[in-house]
Parts: C-alpha cells; structure tokens; sequence
C-alpha cells in the first residue's frame, strides 16, 4: 500500500508555500517554539493517520496510542534534521523516525506510570 508523505501527493497541488512553512516550523522547533511543534504536526497528520491505520487497523486506542508514538518519532526528527539539507528532504527523513516511533513498544517506565 503507498502511502502519501504529505498532503500535496494527494491533491496535487504546488508545495512551494507550505516547504516553506514547513522550513519555518522545522527552525522554530529546533528553538524550542512549541507552536511550531503543533504546526508540524497539522501538516504530517494525515501521514500519522494513514501509518497507524495501517498498523492497528480499526483499534480506536491503539490507533490514538500510535499517532501519538509518531508526534514525538516527528519532534525527534525535527530536532535531528541537519540544516544545510533542503526542507524538501525533510518527508523522507522523518520517516524511519515516526515509524521507528510507531513500532516501539512502550518502555517499562511508560507502562508502570501510565505515560
């Protein structure tokens, strides 16, 4: 199954404003801006979305459990993003890191405090 790293791929529209966008929230994030957090995952929701379906399947929980496993796979991956690479390869690059996120069971502290 393919499927789409961002929105554009879907609808086919140009992706010049939103690498932009998309650049600014990297930079901001890297900062320590928590808006810009929010605004990235907006723009890769429906990536999360698609990932976890795929995963879980119709699980509502395990569905939610994972899209928020991918949230902090995008932040690491937005913290680790070197800055002389283009924000084009950005999509790319921060998949292994929501995937890797995805497929990580919780560890024992998250389980034993309920995080």
């Amino acid at each position: 199954m393919k499927v789409a790293l961002s929105q554009q791929e879907v609808s086919g529209l140009a992706a010049s404003s939103d690498d932009e966008a998309l650049s600014g929230a990297v930079k901001a994030y890297k900062k320590g801006d928590w808006e810009a957090g929010h605004v990235l995952d907006r723009q890769f929701h429906h990536l999360l979305v698609m990932l976890a379906a795929k995963r879980a399947g119709s699980n509502v929980a395990a569905n939610n459990t994972l899209i928020e496993r991918g949230r902090e796979g995008l932040h690491r991956a937005a913290k680790r993003f070197p800055r002389r690479q283009h924000i084009r390869h950005f999509r790319l690059f921060a998949l292994p890191f929501i995937e890797t996120a995805m497929d990580q069971s919780p560890s024992f502290l998250r389980r034993l405090f309920g995080g």
